[in-house]
């Protein structure tokens, strides 16, 4: 009964105090929602692939870059070392290739693998044995999702799909989608023994394309499979022309649970899936910073109102409670305060879950923070916040003696003791996530529009490999040239963005990678490729050599010829260098060949748009589905190179949103600490102004005591911010200069800030009538 009488004294309490319970409550609670939000997302990210049965006996076979090896490799393994239990090498080779099934067409993503990944990987199956769904060379699985596009209202085994007209296989089986893994989803998953059908370099038996199929091992148990690495090593090095030629020169075995974050991919990134272990601790990083910041903001507002609780807490000392019981009191109700904003803010995480899935591009559960082991700690988290912020407030007011009350020199003694040092603390980590934001808008945009080398305005590359054969890229290249929003299109065999082809040749003793495009003369005009010197060949099998390739081969630019896969061939003359994917990827040496559309295979058309080119764009891509009875899959140039910066500017958006977040807090304690030390000053500004002060001067006095702590966090703040941020610039090879005006740019918006939220208060003390002030006191 007690503490339930005390229960509805602190609720009456809170009653009385209206716009202090608000901003307690609206801190802690958008606080808590970004606390779940992340705590979800981190735990989802951290325990990528730990849901796999035989997680810790799972590896993938890397070399000292990459990932990737080569398909036929990955038996050779398996008959050599008996520590190798099963392999499974996948490669996620086609994006969007074209498929259809009883008259059907749509695009899937298609993943070559054994028939031994379900033996390896604990990926659901929702229709078929997984013992048997791959045993037959044209046996397929598909994706929960896909099954309900392709097959909305039929059962999907047994059912046919044709991919690229090229290969027929059979539903054998549907899974649930692949989440949490590092192994990539798969609209389709078939047998890679078909990957013949579609690239015979990658089927090879002397590994032409080694380093785009991953292979995933299983090792026996109770194997050491770190202790092969250097036999494999050994074996590598026997039959396998990179590791022959010293191109790959080391062996390792990844766990596959370590694969998300290992930082190493390679070809293009299309082998794993991966995250940034870094945006993860940022996002606790920041979000920890929030949770202080309501934190800092209920102390402060309890500190506040402490001279409403001393009379109360004095009242009870004399009716017989102690300090003991005072101060328990006091951290029951910042408990008690914490778990109402918590539940309060696990309903705002539960409302702003498609947000945050949208920000952070992920599928969040929160239903798993219904689990035993989720509610315990949140039981931990929201104690431990409570007796954070309880502490301090029931030291202040629990130490208050009845004698001191009655006096009124607690009173003055709270005015700023407390306050000053953490209204500090927040403006400066505020101009910090301000300073950060900016410059990582700035970096970003900068790197955006960073000249390339090429044209990639207004250009929209379209893929067609995998999907149409070459009649039908003509044909449909032919339909785009008569659209008014088309001002000409170009067939290619590559685009500077994807990186074309690339080969690694021998040359004068060390290896060089070449980077291979071929395309119409409408592409180098349409791209603006600056061909330097042009030896006007009369036959078609010349290759222009770009800046760098002359000077990696140590050719003279007069140099007829050039050694290519053991032969001579034609140099056509010379081009400037260009970039490769985003001003950030190595620069590499080139090869353009340049024919007529009918000459080679195309797998991209480019079309520049004429007019409004987002109006063009609808247009295109009418005209492709129509034809193709496809989903449309190009992308204008500018917007494939935003997008490589997706992990950069996921972290800009999230420290901006934070930023935010901070700028509200803060303005909200600004606002609360802001009323209570002008009404503890009243009686002060009532003696001024009958001794002769004016109401500016008052006013003045009044808002430069708030604006003071923001100069004090900009000095105090800039300094590591600088050194941060000069860190973090470092790290990318094409950078701004870090401008000073991006600091006092945030200083001044704070400043501006924290003027806003205290003039009004300020102006109307200011301006009140002094006899009824002395008259209240």
């Amino acid at each position: 009964m007690k503490n339930l009488f005390q229960i509805k004294s602190y609720f009456k309490f809170l009653q009385k105090h209206r716009l202090y319970t608000c901003i307690e409550l609206t801190g802690l609670s958008i606080s808590f929602m970004f606390v779940i939000l992340i705590a979800v997302y981190t735990f989802q990210e951290l325990s990528t692939d730990r849901f796999q049965e035989n997680k810790d006996r799972l590896y993938v076979v890397a070399n000292q870059s990459s990932l990737g090896m080569a398909y036929k490799l990955a038996d050779r393994l398996k008959e050599n070392f008996p520590e190798i239990d099963e392999v499974c090498p996948m490669v996620n080779y086609f994006k969007k290739i074209a498929v259809s099934s009883s008259g059907k067409y749509m695009n899937a993503d298609l993943v070559f693998t054994d028939s031994t990944f379900f033996r390896l990987f604990s990926f659901n199956l929702i229709e078929g044995d997984r013992n048997r769904a791959l045993e037959g060379i044209n046996d397929a699985v598909i994706s929960e999702t896909f099954a309900r596009k392709l097959f909305p209202d039929t059962d999907p085994l047994g059912k046919q799909i044709t991919i690229d007209e090229k290969l027929t296989v059979v539903v054998n089986g549907v899974m649930e989608d692949i989440r949490n893994s590092a192994v990539p989803y798969g609209d389709i998953l078939v047998r890679i023994n078909n990957i013949q059908h579609f690239d015979s370099g990658l089927a090879s038996d002397n590994y032409g394309n080694i380093g785009a199929t991953p292979i995933v091992i299983l090792a026996k148990e109770e194997s050491n499979i770190y202790a092969k690495t250097e036999d494999v090593l050994s074996y590598l090095k026997t039959y396998v022309w990179t590791y022959q030629d010293g191109i790959d020169t080391e062996v390792h075995f990844v766990p596959l649970t370590d694969v998300y974050f290992s930082g190493i991919n390679g070809y293009n990134g299309l082998l794993f899936n991966q995250g940034s272990r870094r945006f993860v601790i940022i996002l606790l990083s920041v979000s920890l910073v929030i949770l202080i910041f309501a934190v800092i903001n209920y102390v402060n507002l309890t500190v506040a109102q402490a001279g409403f609780r001393f009379k109360e807490m004095a009242t009870r000392r004399l009716l017989g409670s102690s300090r003991q019981e005072l101060f328990s009191r006091l951290i029951m109700e910042s408990t008690l305060m914490a778990l109402l904003s918590s539940v309060t803010g696990l309903f705002l995480a539960f409302v702003f879950r498609p947000y945050a899935n949208n920000l952070l591009e992920a599928q969040l559960d929160l239903h798993c923070f219904f689990s035993p082991v989720w509610l315990l700690t949140a039981f931990l988290v929201i104690s431990l916040t409570g007796i954070i912020s309880g502490i301090l407030p029931a030291i202040v007011i629990s130490n208050a003696k009845p004698v001191e009350v009655v006096k009124g020199s607690v009173r003055k003694q709270t005015k700023m003791i407390f306050s000053k040092f953490f209204i500090t603390f927040q403006n400066a980590i505020t101009i910090a996530l301000i300073v950060t934001a900016i410059t990582m808008v700035k970096q970003i945009d900068y790197m955006i529009k960073a000249p390339l080398g090429y044209n990639t305005k207004n250009i929209i590359d379209i893929p067609v490999e995998g999907i149409l054969n070459k009649n039908q890229t003509l044909t449909l290249g032919n339909e785009l040239k008569r659209l008014p929003g088309v001002n000409r299109i170009a067939f290619s065999e590559g685009m500077p963005f994807s990186t074309g082809n690339n080969t690694t040749i021998q040359h004068e003793g060390k290896n060089v990678t070449l980077h291979m495009f071929t395309g119409d003369t409408t592409f180098v005009d349409m791209l603006g490729i600056k061909i330097l010197k042009d030896n006007h060949l009369a036959s078609t099998n010349g290759f222009y050599l770009s800046r760098q390739t002359f000077r990696e081969m140590n050719l003279n630019e007069d140099a007829p010829v050039f050694p290519l896969w053991g032969n001579n061939r034609p140099i056509a003359g010379m081009v400037e260098d260009f970039k490769l994917s985003n001003v950030l990827f190595e620069s590499r040496p080139i090869l353009l060949e340049i024919q007529k559309a009918e000459e080679f295979e195309p797998c991209n058309i480019a079309v520049e748009t004429a007019g409004d080119p987002w109006s063009a764009f609808q247009q295109i891509k009418e005209c492709y589905e129509r034809i193709t009875r496809l989903e449309f899959n190009g992308q204008f140039i500018d917007q494939q190179i935003k997008e490589s910066f997706a992990v950069q500017s996921k972290t800009s958006r999230i420290v901006t949103l934070f930023a935010g977040v901070a700028i509200l807090l803060s303005l909200l304690g600004l606002l609360a600490m802001s009323t209570y030390f002008i009404q503890q000053r009243k009686r002060e500004i009532a003696i001024r102004k009958v001794f002769g002060s004016d109401n500016p001067q008052i006013l003045k006095d009044l808002i430069s005591t708030f604006l003071s702590y923001v100069a004090i966090a900009f000095v105090l703040i800039v300094p590591f911010a600088w050194y941060f941020l000069l860190q973090w610039l470092s790290e990318y090879s094409y950078r701004i200069s870090l401008n000073p005006w991006i600091f006092l740019q945030s200083g001044l918006f704070c400043l501006a800030i924290a003027f806003i939220t205290v003039f009004w208060q300020s102006w109307q003390a200011a301006n009140m009538n002094p006899v009824e002030n002395i008259k209240t006191e």
